[in-house]
């Protein structure tokens, strides 16, 4: 985050401010005289007001007797920074301020900025809070990445099972084509082998009329009276033929 997104930063015991820190030229120090009247002293708070596009951020140190009116860490900020960076600035500028100050010396100030020495203090935090800030939007951003990444991956996945889907759907498709062709294929070639059958038996009735029809009328049809009387002559002839080497 940039250090421009934090406009203003003071320490105050009351309405005094003991010490500011001011990163960019504003009137964000106007803004915070008018707020710091409002914020009481008798108790420990931690509140964050809305001005126009700011928030203002602060934590309070209830009044006591060596700090009569209380010490108020505040904190003004772009409304788009997360609350939890300007409060996580603000306890560490309220460690910082305690481990340096006493109670009695902060009682003691009643001057504005009677603890200028401390501004610098507010600049360093400050800028560990901005790159305290950078490394979780760095972070963020890394993980967003991986989201997107992740989120691509699984679209990808699913038009890839999509795709598989489809293939296999397809191939389904094209083993029942197969089969089909298949069986048509069998079926065609058995009939086929019938019909070839069919035209042999045909030819072989065909073959054999013929010869009968040649035959038939060579032997004279269709009573075959040729035939049958050359048989019967011949028959004759070899009954005369046994008869005479019977008579001899």
């Amino acid at each position: 985050m940039p250090a421009s997104n934090f406009l203003y930063a003071c320490v105050a015991h009351g309405t005094t401010v003991l010490a500011d820190y001011a990163p960019l030229r504003s009137n964000a120090n106007a803004v915070a005289a008018l707020i710091l009247p409002k914020i009481p002293a008798e108790d420990d708070t931690k509140l964050t007001y809305i001005h126009n596009n700011w928030l203002v951020h602060y934590i309070t140190t209830a009044a006591n007797e060596a700090v009569p009116d209380g010490v108020t860490f505040l904190a003004i900020t772009l409304s788009t920074v997360p609350r939890r960076v300007p409060f996580a600035y603000l306890v560490d500028v309220q460690r910082k301020f305690n481990e340096t100050f006493t109670e009695e010396q902060v009682g003691e100030c009643d001057q504005p900025y009677a603890l200028a020495s401390f501004s610098h203090t507010l600049g360093q935090l400050m800028t560990k809070a901005d790159s305290s800030q950078d490394r979780v939007a760095g972070v963020r951003q890394e993980i967003d990445q991986v989201k997107n990444i992740m989120s691509q991956n699984i679209e990808r996945v699913i038009e890839r099972g999509e795709r598989i889907e489809n293939l296999v759907d397809k191939t389904d498709h094209m083993n029942q084509t197969a089969f089909a062709f298949r069986k048509r294929s069998t079926a065609l070639r058995r009939e086929m082998w019938w019909k070839n059958k069919r035209l042999l038996v045909m030819i072989v009735i065909a073959v054999i009329f013929l010869i009968y029809v040649l035959v038939g009328f060579g032997c004279g049809l269709p009573s075959w009276q040729k035939c049958t009387r050359g048989n019967q002559n011949q028959q004759q002839n070899n009954q005369q033929q046994n008869n005479q080497q019977q008579n001899n």
